[in-house]
């Protein structure tokens, strides 16, 4: 990893043990209760109204414009087009948020199956709905500090963001203990506005920072930006469809059915956010460049060559996740409100989950290479279309498979993404690297299919022992499982050819040899 990837992969994961220790505490003290469903419900229309302005994606849109001010020495240009779209969407955004709050249970209901949802649950969502809109307006403008501090290529500051975040709800649902979950729903504003908002300006100021009140709507660039947002305002991209679905669909399955989709999803999305989100992140100020300086090829290689080092490090990780499953889940949830029962029934939702990983990590990176180009509407139509052809299956097989619909389905769904936006990206732009990482990559699968025997094996042997075992033994099985598990696939994939595998794992020989002082 590049010393942006490795920050960016750092932050990701700190935020995501963080965000993860948030869902320890929100287990122990609710469960999969009406409550903790309450609350997971809170978020869909925040989620929405942030999808609506391309929230997630505004460095991607924003970067390419203010880069070709910067190319062409035009300083303030640069700084009218940032302070114009600022107070533009800003407006914007503030005029969804006002109507969004005062019918904040009328949407919920709208966009949900709230119709099987107790009132108590429905209810509840709105109080907290209301609670954490207003911090999605500094979520919204933290996003344009975080993205002018990507075209300089300062990463630090901006990836503090979800750390702060995920501590300032940590802190709220401590304090506000006797309040039920209402502590953890007033920590979003309050993280939002440290994470995203303080602590950006801190950072965007180091570089010099020149914010001008100008609104002018029908600038050719604001209009050029709304044009490039409009795709992605509009489409479903893979992680904004898994969450949707879980708050939407989940609640069919039972008053426990979004909360236990949730905590298995959270876990996923850790090597999400560490592998794929660091890679795609960290690559796509230097993707805009190229594109602009037209080198294609370059282009091709740089891509090809992340994604296959990516896949090469994810599949061992996920194999080992799939191993620990269970003793994951218990380690990091079993205790107060949430039960054993409640644990078999997150690890076994987690198992089928971990497939979407690999499909969600390479398109963190794929759609980011179209973006580059500046064509939003490619991936926005894949994913989108894929996405709605999939809507009847969570339907149609909710019988035969019960809750387990939601991550099978998903998985699926994210995998033929990939593959439609790799067969596409090739047919459009070329084939210069591709053919050695697809090599790659079905090695790496290969060496997954074949240690997924062992994982198994594991597992059955282990099985009374995990369920039995006291935590420090668990944690020390854990240790051991992965410490076993994670070189071992990467020496398969070594061993059946991967030039990456083979690399990476002699950087950690090296590594392991130099901390033992048996190599200089």
């Amino acid at each position: 990893m590049n010393k942006a990837t490795l920050i960016i992969a750092v932050s990701m994961l700190a935020s995501r043990v963080l965000g993860i220790l948030r869902e320890m505490l929100l287990a122990r003290a609710a469960g999969v209760t009406a409550e903790k469903n309450a609350l997971d419900l809170a978020f869909l229309i925040p989620d929405i109204l942030n999808h609506v302005v391309s929230t997630g994606f505004l460095s991607i849109v924003f970067i390419p414009i203010f880069f070709g001010y910067k190319a062409k020495e035009d300083e303030e240009g640069a700084w009218k087009f940032f302070s114009n779209v600022l107070n533009t969407l800003g407006i914007l955004f503030l005029a969804l948020i006002v109507p969004s709050f005062i019918w904040m249970k009328e949407l919920i209901t709208f966009f949900t199956s709230a119709a099987d949802l107790p009132t108590e649950i429905l209810d509840r969502a709105t109080y907290f709905g209301r609670i954490i809109l207003p911090g999605q307006l500094f979520i919204f403008a933290g996003s344009f500090l975080v993205a002018l501090q990507h075209t300089r290529k300062q990463f630090a500051i901006p990836s503090l963001t979800g750390v702060i975040y995920n501590l300032a709800i940590i802190v709220g649902g401590v304090l506000g203990q006797s309040h039920g979950l209402e502590g953890f729903a007033w920590g979003v504003p309050v993280g939002a506005f440290v994470g995203f908002f303080v602590f950006q300006i801190f950072g965007v100021m180091r570089g010099g920072f020149h914010y001008r009140p100008y609104f002018n709507p029908r600038h050719p660039d604001i209009l050029r930006y709304i044009k490039m947002m409009i795709p992605m305002s509009f489409g479903v991209g893979s992680m904004f469809a898994f969450e949707f679905v879980i708050r939407s669909f989940g609640g069919v399955f039972g008053s426990s059915g979004i909360s236990s989709l949730n905590y298995a999803y959270r876990v996923m999305y850790t090597l999400v956010a560490v592998f794929g989100f660091s890679v795609g992140v960290s690559s796509y100020p230097d993707m805009a460049r190229l594109v602009k300086e037209e080198k294609y090829s370059e282009l091709n290689h740089k891509i090809w060559s992340s994604l296959s080092r990516m896949f090469t490090i994810l599949i061992p990780a996920a194999l080992t996740v799939w191993a620990l499953s269970f003793p994951a889940v218990r380690i990091l949830f079993e205790r107060g409100a949430f039960t054993r029962e409640t644990t078999e029934y997150v690890a076994k939702l987690l198992h089928w989950y971990l497939p979407a990983s690999l499909g969600l990590c390479l398109q963190a990176v794929l759609v980011r290479s179209f973006y580059a180009k500046e064509k939003m509407w490619t991936p926005t139509l894949i994913n989108t279309g894929i996405f709605l052809l999939t809507i009847p299956a969570y339907l149609f097989f909710a019988d035969d498979f019960g809750i387990y619909v939601v991550p099978i389905v998903g998985a699926l769904g994210a995998i033929v993404q990939v593959t439609a936006m790799v067969l596409l990206w090739a047919k459009q732009t070329g084939t210069e690297g591709m053919e050695t990482a697809l090599w790659n990559m079905g090695r790496a699968l290969a060496s997954f299919a074949a240690m997924v025997v062992v994982a198994i094996a594991i597992e059955n042997i282990s099985y009374d022992f995990v369920r039995e075992a006291s935590i420090f033994w668990l944690i020390l099985y854990s240790g051991v499982i992965a410490v076993i598990l994670f070189p071992a696939c990467l020496l398969v994939q070594k061993v059946i050819g991967s030039k990456d595998a083979d690399d990476i794992f002699n950087e950690l020989v090296s590594k392991v040899l130099r901390k033992l002082h048996l190599k200089k």
